[in-house]
């Protein structure tokens, strides 16, 4: 909004100067704003006169367009103002100050890119002259963040850009990142990588609700799409209230109801009879899928009581079916396919649906957010003829399980103009794993005549898995002038982690019908009929306890041209095992975060920024499940009397003349062979001691340039370099050195160690005191080893990138926004996963399984893309007509080969298939192959477009077409990396493709809304 004004004199030509000077009449000059937390921001501003010169008790008053809320400050000395905690949204803002005119603008945006405004009160009763002055509001940069990424407003863009929808899609948007991906694991792609770190190791929050997977360290399971409305990807430079992740920070917020009712339905359709199919592989016959996905959203907010308490409703329908083509025939030549070629047929109806809630009184704002994401997919496989694309005979199938109920309460309290305080609560639950579709009877199979039969259910088990977040934490704002401004921000949270994981038998337990020989392990005459009934119970509930306390001070000095970030952050870690008993504890992790701005002209429009920090990553929860569960695990026998009509046995007598019997555990009568007695394994051996958990340090050096109210651009670099991480090691070579070092024989020591057996949690390239498994006497000592004779070197990973962004915003005629990328990333070590094999197993990859695979490891690492283009954006033709554009032009991926390690090099690695970087040649002779230096992808290019036509109703409605990948690009994008089948063997489908990318599909969408 602009306002005119008529100077004379000095006054005018002060005026002038001003505007020459591009500070206009209404702006926030180089002030901090726009400090985020999880879902609210910072505003701060700067009231002055036209000659410049700073007001003080000014009073700015901002009421909320939307909700009615209300929040009033005056102006310190220099003419500055704070206010902490606003939600974010459009604000109409009254300045008033004695002797000048009251100023009002509404509409005022402020959210995580725009808090930042200046404003220049005219004199009272200013007139004459012939001078015009055009008052108004300059926007400025946010001189309090030094945060890279973006902020994409999901609520704004996904009305005018073509964008999938998906949270991933989302994050792709922002500079830095790139689609995870391994054709090995097809759940690699729906992950995003930020600042060259693996996917697992980013955070993910929703209203200040850590939604991570903290398993594996996944994204979360899909949250409504319709749900969101700005998503903030923080691929670096993150204050100190933000941690456990040394990848990218994603924070979102939902939709929130206001004033006034709205409501709408959405349906969206992707039919399968648009979609295009990817070439054929060889193991992927593509020709034969089948995608067809239909949404419908209903949506629905308002007030329950004006100006005060406000609702947000959500309901998505969804049927989505998927059918892939099995695997086909080599470079799809039209080979006949074998006869255990499959195709998998996916179903998922569940519906999503969440709502939030929110409370306004005398400052105080309560907010509520509840959404379940608990879904089922049912899986049928079907017997595959590739060449006629033809499903014939069902052989089985499983539920997957996904997703849980989620709800976080958040308390915001002003209780001066310079005290807010914050609370929050909220649970979020994920269960996962599949199901078979038989959960009632045992597996049954008859071997009394030497022919295994199966006669009851095809499973023997079901694996379940159910992980809760329980969190709290609380957050201090202070504003005060001493020495400069300050805005300090200190907290704590808390989060208490638990992973269930149990494995056990389906029905009575694996039941085996046999027929004793006379000299079997049962002692019973020739000819008798026994069965015997295994049951196990694996795993167990394990807890995780992380926390955290930080303090954050933005500190701005003269005049408020320069500001620091002097930040700390302490994180600390507790697993434990299904005892609840603590097997790690991690100590105090101190994590500096340091950061400048500084505006070099003076006049808000131009930031150059710099920031250091440090980033600490928990240990992920499979790592409690895998060393520090319980297990039961017995067989029980007993004389087979007959057998049912379904199959069941007719149980007789105990057999009490088993070989090594013991009591069963639940009967206490001793016919069972007893395994495991469900005591929790002792985890001292499996890590060592003095642990450090994976860190990494980051640097940032950048600026920002302001065009105008709607125009910037940046350009800022970025160096990444890895610290310690955790990964588990086998030290069977050390071991075996130190056993036969105490006068042990050679074969007494390989009964203990035979290369595979004792797999340690490790700092790999560090000394390490490890806990030996039983030496032949019966003894354990704590043996104090070098790196050197562990034989691993440090795990190492830098990012180097420099990045290039632009972005108009949308003015209702047009927006765009681009970026470039060019960055190196390399190392030894990609992360919690392992995309080159499909492996996701954080903290027990192969990558130090032995010392052998660690030789030629280091180089340009999965997620390496020397450059990046991304460019999006809309232009709204007509009243009638909008079109959007969304393009990615992406370099190719490096790969090397993979295969056998030799047996001079490693005789224990060289064990394994497929885990070296050694290929044969011609000869069959193994050769070293330095990661990612063989060949490489393609260039991924892809331009998704959108058209969007308003309908002539006395609604809001509209039809829209989105196509993606309009030019139906087939890039080649992954690989078979593997080179050598065993030693000397070459696999022949090395280098061949497995995966393109996604081929041309539409989307049409029908809104309608009030």
């Amino acid at each position: 909004m602009t306002k005119t004004l008529k100077l004379s004199g000095g006054t005018a030509l002060r005026a002038l100067a001003l505007l020459g000077a591009g500070v206009g009449a209404v702006a926030l000059t180089a002030v901090p704003a726009a400090a985020q937390d999880y879902t609210n921001v910072t505003a701060r501003g700067k009231v002055q006169g036209t000659d410049g010169k700073a007001i003080s008790g000014a009073t700015v008053v901002i009421k909320s367009d939307d909700q009615g809320t209300q929040r009033t400050v005056t102006t310190d000395s220099s003419g500055s103002f704070t206010l902490a905690q606003v939600t974010p949204g459009r604000y109409t803002f009254t300045v008033t100050a004695d002797g000048y005119d009251v100023y009002t603008e509404s509409g005022i945006v402020l959210d995580q890119t725009n808090a930042s405004n200046q404003f220049t009160l005219a004199a009272a009763g200013a007139t004459g002259g012939d001078i015009v002055v055009t008052a108004g509001r300059v926007k400025v940069a946010d001189f309090e963040k030094t945060t890279t990424g973006a902020v994409i407003n999901v609520g704004d863009i996904a009305t005018r850009v073509p964008v999938a929808r998906s949270l991933r899609d989302v994050i792709l948007l922002a500079p830095g990142t790139v689609q995870g991906g391994s054709a090995q694991n097809s759940a690699f792609a729906g992950q995003a990588t930020i600042g060259g770190s693996s996917f697992a190791e980013n955070a993910y929050y929703v209203n200040g609700l850590n939604i991570t997977e903290f398993r594996q360290g996944f994204s979360p399971v899909a949250i409504p799409f319709d749900f969101y409305q700005t998503v903030d990807v923080k691929s670096g430079g993150f204050q100190a209230e933000f941690g456990r992740a040394t990848g990218g920070v994603v924070v979102a917020t939902t939709k929130s109801g206001s004033n006034d009712f709205k409501g709408s339905i959405l349906f969206n359709f992707e039919p399968d009879a648009l979609s295009s199919d990817a070439p054929n592989t060889y193991i992927a016959d593509n020709d034969g899928d089948y995608n067809q996905r239909m949404d419908t959203v209903l949506q629905l907010s308002g007030p329950i009581i004006k100006d005060h308490l406000f609702f947000y409703g959500l309901y998505n329908f969804r049927n989505v079916k998927t059918k892939n083509g099995g695997a086909g025939a080599a470079d799809g030549a039209g080979v006949p396919t074998p006869a255990n070629n499959r195709s998998t047929e996916q179903n998922t109806t569940s519906p999503f649906w969440g709502g939030k809630l929110d409370a306004n009184w005398f400052g105080q704002h309560l907010e509520f957010t509840y959404f379940d994401t608990t879904s089922l997919t049912r899986n049928y496989s079907y017997v595959y003829n590739e060449i006629t694309d033809v499903r014939s005979t069902y052989v089985g199938g499983s539920n997957a399980r996904a997703g849980g109920e989620n709800y976080v309460g958040r308390y915001t309290g002003t209780l001066t103009d310079f005290l807010t305080v914050s609370a929050a609560y909220g649970v979020n639950k994920n269960r996962a794993g599949s199901l078979p579709l038989d959960l009632v009877r045992a597996n049954i199979t008859d071997n009394r005549t030497g022919s295994n039969t199966i006669l009851g259910n095809p499973s023997t088990s079901v694996t379940t898995n159910d992980d809760k977040r329980t969190f709290y934490r609380g957050d201090v704002d202070l504003t005060f002038k001493l020495l400069g401004s300050h805005h300090i921000r200190f907290g704590y949270d808390h989060e208490k982690l638990t992973a269930t994981q149990i494995s056990t038998t389906l029905g009575a337990g694996v039941t085996t019908y046999l027929r004793s020989t006379g000299s079997d392990q049962t002692g019973l005459p020739a000819g008798i009929d026994y069965v015997t009934v295994r049951r196990f119970i694996n795993g167990g509930s394990f807890n995780t306890i992380n926390e955290a306390f930080y303090a954050q001070d933005s500190w701005s000095l003269f005049n408020d041209r320069l500001t620091l970030q002097l930040g700390i952050r302490n994180d600390r870690f507790d697993n434990r095992d299904a005892a609840n008993k603590s097997f790690y504890k991690s100590g105090d992790q101190w994590g500096p975060r340091f950061g400048f701005t500084f505006d070099p002209v003076g006049n808000g429009r131009t930031k150059v920024q710099g920031s250091f920090g440090r980033y600490f990553l928990p240990i992920a929860a499979n790592t409690n499940i895998r060393g520090a569960g319980s297990e039961t695990d017995y067989t029980r026998f007993n004389v087979l009397t007959g057998v049912n009509a379904d199959g069941t046995p007719i149980v007789g007598a105990p057999i009490l003349t088993v070989k090594n019997a013991r009591a069963c555990p639940d009967t206490g009568t001793a016919n069972c062979q007893v395994v495991k007695d469900g005591s929790v394994q002792d985890p001292s051996s499996f890590q060592a001691q003095g642990l450090k958990p994976q860190s990494e340090d980051e640097y940032i050096l950048g600026a920002e340039q302001r065009f105008g109210s709607r125009i910037r651009a940046g350009i800022y670099f970025t160096y990444r370099k890895l610290g310690k991480v955790l990964e588990d090691a086998a030290i069977d070579q050390a071991a075996l050195r130190y056993c036969e070092s105490k006068g042990f024989s050679a074969a007494d020591c390989g009964n203990t160690w035979s290369g595979f057996s004792q797999y340690v949690l490790v700092n790999p390239g560090y000394d390490a005191a490890i806990k030996l498994l039983p030496l032949p006497d019966g003894t354990q000592p704590i043996v104090n080893f070098t790196a050197a004779e562990l034989g691993y070197p440090k795990a190492k990973r830098t990012y180097k990138a420099m990045t290039l962004t632009f972005d108009r915003e949308f003015d209702g005629k047009w927006s765009f926004s681009g970026s470039y990328t060019l960055s190196f990333s390399k190392g030894n070590y990609e992360g919690g996963v392992k995309s080159d094999i499909g492996q996701s197993d954080s903290g027990a990859t192969e990558d130090f399984d032995q010392p052998g695979f660690t030789v030629g490891s280091y180089g340009y690492l999965p997620n390496d893309r020397r450059h990046t283009f991304k460019a999006y954006g809309s232009y709204q033709a007509f009243d009638w007509l909008t079109i959007g554009v969304n393009a990615l032009i992406q370099s190719p991926k490096k790969f090397g080969c993979i295969g056998v390690v030799p047996t001079s090099v490693d005789p224990f690695a060289s064990i394994y298939d497929g885990g070296g970087f050694f290929c044969s040649d011609a000869n069959g002779v193994e050769q070293p192959t330095p990661r990612g230096k063989s060949f490489k992808s393609d260039w991924k290019k892809e331009i998704d477009a959108t058209v969007q036509f308003k309908l002539p109703t006395t609604f809001d409605a509209s039809l829209r077409f989105d196509v993606f990948n309009i030019f139906n690009d087939r890039s080649r994008l992954d690989f078979n990396e593997i080179g050598d089948l065993t030693l000397g063997t070459p696999d022949p489908n090395y280098a061949k493709p497995l995966t393109y990318q996604q081929p041309r599909y539409v989307r049409i969408q029908l809104a309608v809304g009030f």
